[in-house]
Order: structure tokens, then C-alpha cells, then sequence
């Protein structure tokens, strides 16, 4: 039957070998036991012990092998650190989603990864805040520590500001008007300039056209009227802006640099001529415009012989018998003037937050040109757009510059750390260090020897520097050892010179602490003709 239980043979035997052995009740004296083991081999162990032996040494063996495996590691870990946590960042607007990977600010998720940075929160110990919108009334970002960084400067909203800068007092820009505050100099200068033009204006620059001065609202408070810029230069017939990618890393002292990889050029979609202030396309650019491998003349030097947009431009315009040298120049002028119009308000910012060292700012400066090549500068973008998603081919030129940003900025080498405590200052020294700013050495061993204040110039001596001269000469060299395609607009491009007297006056009507700075760049420019620019 299934249920009953059948002992195999071999089973059945070992049971009865067994059984012959038991000693029944009452049947046999206990001296046969006795009897019985003296005929069993000596210190014989039975198979239970031999089992329990084995699995003691067997014990034994594993926990030896694990003892010496765990002190291999433990030595490799003695002799090996772990790889540095890396760099965390994080983004934040209150107008629109910046989080994810393809939103307005794509490429800078896209470059600080392939930097090393990982995309975190601002509840994590970050190295950078990228901010879409102006974060100073909404973060508080007063008491960083020295090693994060913020992409905007305290105080650059009086550069950006739309009506500020067109209402400031330069050459570079169309004279205007704040309305109703300057009606009555608005209505003098149009009866004096009869035959000038105006655009009347609101801080978002929007819905802007051309008016006449009888149909301007001189009473609302909301918007400024500027001088339109008549007959200006045209590619085949397109009148066209110029943004040009400022970053600026100081203030008091003030060092502001443009980006001379490229420049984003946009043209208007209709032809200018014949003329209608109706047709805003003839020349207002949009946010569609013809870009630059679409037009005619330009697009061979872009597309077929792989020339940036600056320089398909230069080709066109010298094929035209201009210079466009002069162009350049003007331009940084412009933004140098810009700065140091308002940098008192940036340093009266700055003071109220811990160090100004943990701030820089990018903005984009449009231009336009007029028919003889002078330049006018219409606006200063803070966070300008950096995404191509609506021109996808201008990624190149998005990426560049910010990579270029990071490089100038620091960011791109928050990376680079001190093996210990006792080596961070061998590490800061290993980028730039206090004989990478020595200048005027003849000087310094004469004249300035045994007097820090005679000349201007001593001040600028190793045993004359302030610590707080020192570390922004020191953070000025660095810059210039990783600016890539970004060249110095403040201070501004010199020659060698070696003429004491007219290094000073150059620099009179500087602050102080500008005017070191720039006695400094001469000094380096002296020894070394690549610092000059």
C-alpha cells in the first residue's frame, strides 16, 4: 500500500547489526559491555564526533580568510579616498518652471553636468544658484559662504532697467525722456529737432513703434520716449541688432568683460526700404527674426566656410569698404561707460550682503548701427534667453558662452580641492599666488623701499598690499588664466608703457580702488603683452 513504510535492504540490515547490539533488561551482567570495547581500535572517534570536528575547522578556515580579506580592504581604504562628492547646483525662477531639462535654461543643465556638477536643491550644501528672474527680493542670499556662487550682481537692476538706461547721459545712446517727469524738455527738444523721430516705450519693451510727437501720450507715467536712430546700416536690405554677452566679476575695483567668441546677430524679416512705421517687421526685431544663415550674403561665410556670426558680418561689411575695427571698439566703450556711470549704485548694493565675492552677472548689451557705423546702444538684458529651442543652431553659441562664463567665473573649477586641510593653501597657490601679481619691480626695490606711499604706484608692492588688494589681484590673475574667449572691457585694453607720468594721468579721474586695479593691468601688460588685452 502507498502508506506503509518498506525499509530499503541495505536500511534493514544496518537496523538489525543495531539491534544485535542492544542489551535487553535483566538479561546480561554490564561487565559484557566492558567486555565488548576492548575489542574496539583505540581512541576510535565515532562518526557524530567526526562530523562536528570537521565543521569546527571548516569554521575556523572561513572566519580566518574573512579576518584577512576585511584587512586587505581596510588597507586599500587607508592608502585610497573615496572620489570628492561633486559640485551641486540649483536653478530657481518665480515666473516659469526652470527644473526641467529642456526648459529655457537647457544648456546650462546641459554644461554644468558635463562639468561634474550634479542638479540639486537649495536645502543641499550647493556651490551655484543659477537664478532665471532677479533673486535679491525673493532669496535670501545675505551671509553665503565663500564658496557659492550666484549668477547675478546686487544693483545690475540699474543698468537693466530699461528707462534708466535710455534716460542716462551718453553718446552711445538716443536721447529720451521719462514721461510725464520730462515733458516740457521732451516737447523743447522735438520743436528744436524737427525732423527727429520717436518711439515710445514701457520697461518690457513691448508693443514699440514709431510715433508721431502729436500722437505720443506725454502724461503716462508708465513709459519713456526715445530718438529713433534714422538711416541705419543694413545687410542686403535688413536693418539688424548686435547682442554682445557681457559678464562683469567685480565691482570697487571693476573688472567687466565681453565675449569675443561670437555675437548673436538678428535681423528683421522684412526688407527696410520702402519705409513704413506701420510695419513693425522693416524694424523692430522680434522674437522671430531672420537669423543669420538665412541671409543672402552672409550665409556662405556662416554655413559653407564656417565662420562665427561676427565675423561672417566683418566679411560683409569690409566687402563693403568699411572697417569694421571701429565697430568693436565703440561697443566696448560703450559698455565700459555703462559700468562706470553705475557702478556707485552696485558698490551701495553689494554692502549689504556678506562679500561681494560670491557674485558675478552675465547680461546681453543690443546694439545698433546706424549707416556710417556708429553705434548706439539700446538695452542691457539681464538673464538673457540662452536657449534654442526656437533656433536650434545658435546652440553652439549658447553653449560656448557658457562654458566661457564658468571658466572666467570659477564655477568651472569648484571641482578642485585641497587633499587635506593643511594643503589648501598649497591648492589656491597652485592657480595663483603672490608672485603671480608682483609688478613694478624696480620701482618696488627703489623709490617704493622704504615709502608704501610714494608714488600711487607703491601700492601695488608686496610689502605695500592690503589683504583685500591682494585677493582681488589674486582672483584678477586667476580670471586671466581661464577668461577663454572672453577679453577685458574694465579696466580697458592698453599698450606697454613705461612713462610713470602718464600711466597717472590715465588714471586720474579714477576711484581709488579702480585706479590700482589699473595700474596693475599695466604693470602685468609691461612684463607680459598678452595681459595688455
Amino acid at each position: 500500500m502507498e502508506n506503509e513504510s518498506v525499509l530499503p535492504e541495505c536500511e534493514e540490515n544496518e537496523v538489525k547489526a543495531l539491534n544485535n547490539n542492544v542489551i535487553e533488561k535483566n538479561t546480561k551482567p554490564n561487565n559484557n559491555i566492558v567486555e565488548e570495547d576492548k575489542h574496539k581500535e583505540p581512541n576510535k572517534r565515532t562518526k557524530p564526533e567526526k562530523s562536528f570536528t570537521n565543521i569546527f575547522f571548516l569554521v575556523c578556515i572561513v572566519g580566518i580568510s574573512l579576518g584577512i580579506l576585511l584587512e586587505v580592504i581596510n588597507g586599500i581604504n587607508r592608502g585610497q579616498k573615496l572620489p570628492p562628492e561633486r559640485p551641486k547646483y540649483w536653478v530657481y525662477s518665480n515666473k516659469t518652471d526652470v527644473n526641467k531639462k529642456n526648459s529655457v535654461l537647457k544648456h546650462i543643465h546641459l554644461v554644468l553636468e558635463r562639468i561634474g556638477y550634479e542638479k540639486s536643491t537649495n536645502a543641499t550644501p550647493w556651490k551655484l544658484l543659477w537664478s532665471w528672474s532677479n533673486p535679491f527680493s525673493q532669496l535670501n542670499l545675505r551671509n553665503l559662504s565663500a564658496d557659492q556662487k550666484v549668477n547675478h550682481f546686487p544693483g545690475t537692476g540699474f543698468i537693466s532697467s530699461k528707462v534708466v538706461l535710455a534716460t542716462s547721459n551718453s553718446k552711445y545712446i538716443p536721447k529720451a525722456f521719462r514721461l510725464p517727469k520730462n515733458k516740457e524738455e521732451f516737447l523743447k527738444y522735438a520743436e528744436e529737432n524737427k525732423n527727429a523721430l520717436f518711439v515710445q516705450k514701457s520697461n518690457a519693451h513691448r508693443h514699440v513703434y514709431i510715433k508721431n510727437v502729436s500722437d505720443i501720450d506725454v502724461s503716462s507715467g508708465k513709459s519713456f520716449v526715445q530718438e529713433y536712430v534714422q538711416k541705419p546700416f543694413l545687410v542686403d536690405g535688413h536693418k539688424f541688432d548686435i547682442g554682445v554677452y557681457v559678464v562683469i566679476t567685480s565691482v570697487n575695483p571693476l573688472r567687466v568683460y565681453w565675449y569675443k567668441g561670437d555675437v548673436l546677430f538678428r535681423y528683421c524679416m522684412e526688407k527696410y526700404y520702402p519705409f513704413d512705421p506701420t510695419d513693425l517687421d522693416k524694424y523692430i526685431v522680434g522674437d522671430d527674426y531672420m537669423p543669420t544663415w538665412e541671409v543672402p550674403s552672409l550665409k556662405h561665410s556662416y554655413t559653407t566656410l564656417g565662420n562665427t556670426m561676427k565675423e561672417a558680418f566683418d566679411i560683409y561689411v569690409r566687402s563693403k569698404g568699411k572697417d569694421p575695427t571701429t565697430i568693436w571698439k565703440e561697443v566696448q566703450k560703450a559698455i565700459a561707460e555703462v559700468f562706470l556711470m553705475k557702478e556707485s549704485f552696485l558698490i551701495d548694493k553689494v554692502k549689504l550682503y556678506k562679500s561681494p565675492h560670491n557674485f558675478f552677472e552675465m547680461l546681453r548689451f543690443d546694439f545698433i548701427l546706424d549707416e556710417d557705423l556708429r553705434v548706439y546702444l539700446l538695452e542691457a538684458n539681464m538673464g538673457p534667453n540662452l536657449s534654442s529651442n526656437h533656433y536650434p543652431p545658435n546652440r553652439l553659441l549658447y553653449e560656448q558662452v557658457i562654458y566661457n562664463l564658468f571658466s572666467l567665473t570659477g564655477v568651472a573649477r569648484a571641482g578642485i580641492t585641497a587633499a587635506d586641510k593643511g594643503d589648501i593653501e598649497a591648492t589656491k597657490n597652485m592657480v595663483s599666488a603672490e608672485k603671480n601679481i608682483a609688478v613694478f619691480g624696480d620701482l618696488c626695490r627703489t623709490t617704493c623701499l622704504q615709502n608704501c606711499d610714494a608714488p600711487d604706484l607703491c601700492s601695488l608692492c608686496k610689502p605695500c598690499l592690503t589683504d583685500k588688494l591682494k585677493r582681488n589681484l589674486l582672483t584678477a590673475h586667476t580670471e586671466f588664466l581661464h577668461k577663454g574667449d572672453f577679453r577685458r572691457i574694465f579696466p580697458p585694453p592698453m599698450t606697454p608703457n613705461e612713462d610713470m607720468t602718464s600711466i597717472t594721468e590715465q588714471v586720474k579721474d579714477l576711484s581709488e580702488n579702480n585706479k590700482l586695479l589699473y595700474l596693475w593691468y599695466q604693470g602685468k601688460c609691461n612684463q607680459d603683452i598678452t595681459w595688455c588685452t
